[in-house]
């Protein structure tokens, strides 16, 4: 009988330790260098805030996003690279973007006035913890001035 008790709880703590993840907390754009400038592709490289609200370390396996400005579509981003996110904290990832100047020049009184701007961000997100692997949806937005003066 007590086998039996045993066997019950190692089940019991075994499917809380692999409760489903909480998505990714969007904080914000925390830096945007301009890489190269021109009248065609500019190249951007951005550091993305986000916060990890789980209690436990997760790897993220591919991010595969739009980003939008404004409600208006800046550029698609990819990161295939795995990154490993610690419990209950804040972290940074890095994105490369590939921006056409004419999708720039839409946003161009809001920048130069630096402006709040709507920045959202929409796709799919692939974690892991241990064996389990999931793609959840993500979808954030914030509002926040960008200031490319400091990006030269």
């Amino acid at each position: 009988m007590n086998f039996n008790k045993y066997l019950i709880a190692c089940g019991f703590l075994f499917l809380m330790a692999c409760s489903e993840p909480k998505p990714f907390v969007f904080k914000g754009l925390k830096s945007i260098k301009i890489e190269k400038a021109s009248f065609g592709k500019n190249i951007f490289n951005a550091q993305f805030e986000y916060q990890n609200p789980n209690n436990f370390q997760l790897s993220l396996k591919k991010l595969d996003c739009s980003i939008f400005i404004n409600d208006q579509l800046l550029t698609q981003y990819t990161l295939d690279s795995t990154y490993v996110i610690p419990a209950n904290s804040n972290f940074e990832l890095p994105a490369k973007m590939e921006i056409e100047l004419s999708i720039l020049l839409k946003n161009t009184v809001d920048i130069l006035f630096n402006r709040p701007m709507k920045i959202g961000v929409k796709g799919t997100a692939t974690m892991s913890k241990g064996m389990f692997t999931k793609t959840i949806p993500i979808n954030f937005e914030t509002t926040q001035k960008l200031n490319l003066k400091d990006a030269l």
